[in-house]
């Protein structure tokens, strides 16, 4: 039995990640604990996975905009950076799993003297001039005048997270560390498991540790669902969008006529008195099953964040991607690139827009023979057993 420390911020979708892999891991026999900040604590508690909380609550970055988003990041790497060290050291795991979006966590493991690894439940970090920067919308070009918008790109994202980085760069110094203040730095050489597979990224080179498992999930149990027959549009912003009524109203009338039925997950932004007034074609709940749901829609209307974009692949079901925030622009221009979904900026998701988008992916025979070819490449990277089977490789290696 190993000890294993899952390092990760406290954002629900990279905990869901986190958590089926922990799941995994302690139905083998190994001793898993999720650490992060205070705000992890009810999100580690839902994925039935012991805790230990960092002396700090961490960043709340429900509906954060940009400057907010950034500044929180820089604090809870600061966090991992001054309580990490220590509190590894005191748990003493035989491997520390950090979340790629955490660098802090990776620092702390170092300097505690901890084997790490790392895994990327969003988009991963690598740094690549032949790729652009994972918080754009750019398309994939070639050539040299591509590589030199994409290191213009690159210098953009450095100044912008040079919070971050300095904390990283203090945090190597304080630690005697080798210098490294991006966050591509701290990638696992050894082992860095991911998300997404290559059919579904652009193409570059790979890091040597890269294992590209596909979606970390619990065996799927299909269940209940209180739906009528007519084609299912399966419709979610995800848990951080904030106050986006407007964009949910968007969608519902881009719905109207259109002979279908709507799943809406409103992730409490709508009362029940907003959810009584909603037209009866539209079923809204403030989460819904998700692998439940996708097995039965003919599309979804998503903020392209990574677990949503893969749970439509796996199901083999088209998208309407309407990128929000994060690394989700970036995301759904690679949906676009491989023809899965249409993408509807959230400025011009106005009804009719939403409504033509839906009907092209609804219609699009190509899009669902794209989708069959991506789905296989899902499943042949092996999802959470494969990952887990990853781990206990790494853990009986020598270091």
């Amino acid at each position: 039995m190993a000890r294993i420390a899952l390092c990760l911020p406290a954002l629900p979708s990279h905990a869901a990640v986190h958590g089926a892999l922990g799941r995994a891991l302690a139905g083998r026999g190994h001793r898993v604990t999720l650490v992060g900040g205070q705000r992890l604590g009810p999100l580690a508690a839902r994925e039935c996975l012991t805790f230990h909380a960092l002396p700090g609550a961490g960043a709340d970055l429900r509906g954060a905009g940009l400057a907010r988003t950034l500044w929180a990041t820089a604090q809870d790497s600061a966090l991992w950076v001054r309580s990490g060290p220590g509190a590894l050291a005191a748990l003493a795991p035989d491997l520390v799993i950090a979340d790629q979006a955490e660098p802090g966590a990776s620092l702390a493991a170092e300097a505690a003297g901890v084997r790490r690894a790392t895994l990327a439940a969003a988009l991963p970090m690598d740094r690549d001039d032949a790729i652009p920067p994972p918080f754009v919308d750019w398309p994939f070009l070639e050539g040299e005048a591509a590589r030199r918008r994409n290191r213009g790109g690159w210098r953009v994202t450095d100044a912008l997270l040079v919070l971050q980085r300095r904390v990283l760069r203090r945090g190597c110094r304080d630690h005697r560390l080798p210098l490294r203040e991006r966050i591509d730095e701290w990638i696992a050489p050894d082992l860095d498991l991911r998300q997404l597979v290559p059919g579904l990224d652009y193409p570059h080179p790979l890091p040597r540790g890269a294992a590209q498992v596909g979606p970390l999930r619990d065996a799927f149990a299909p269940e209940p669902l209180e739906l009528d027959d007519r084609p299912l549009v399966f419709a979610s912003l995800g848990t951080l969008a904030g106050d986006r009524r407007r964009l949910l109203a968007s969608i519902v009338a881009a719905t109207k006529g259109m002979g279908v039925q709507v799943a809406l997950a409103h992730a409490g932004t709508l009362t029940e008195a907003d959810v009584r007034a909603l037209p009866p074609h539209v079923h809204a709940r403030a989460l819904w099953p998700q692998a439940a749901v996708l097995a039965r829609a003919a599309a979804c209307i998503t903020h392209a964040g990574m677990n949503t974009t893969l749970d439509c692949v796996a199901a083999r079901v088209p998208m309407v991607a309407v990128p929000l925030a994060f690394e989700q622009p970036a995301t759904a221009a690679r949906l676009a690139h491989h023809g899965l979904a249409v993408v509807v900026p959230p400025r011009r998701a106005t009804p009719d827009r939403l409504h033509a988008a839906l009907r092209d992916v609804l219609d699009g025979a190509d899009c669902r023979a794209a989708l069959a070819v991506k789905s296989a490449e899902l499943a042949a990277g092996g999802g959470t057993a494969r990952a887990a089977d990853r781990v206990e490789a790494l853990i009986g290696a020598a270091p």
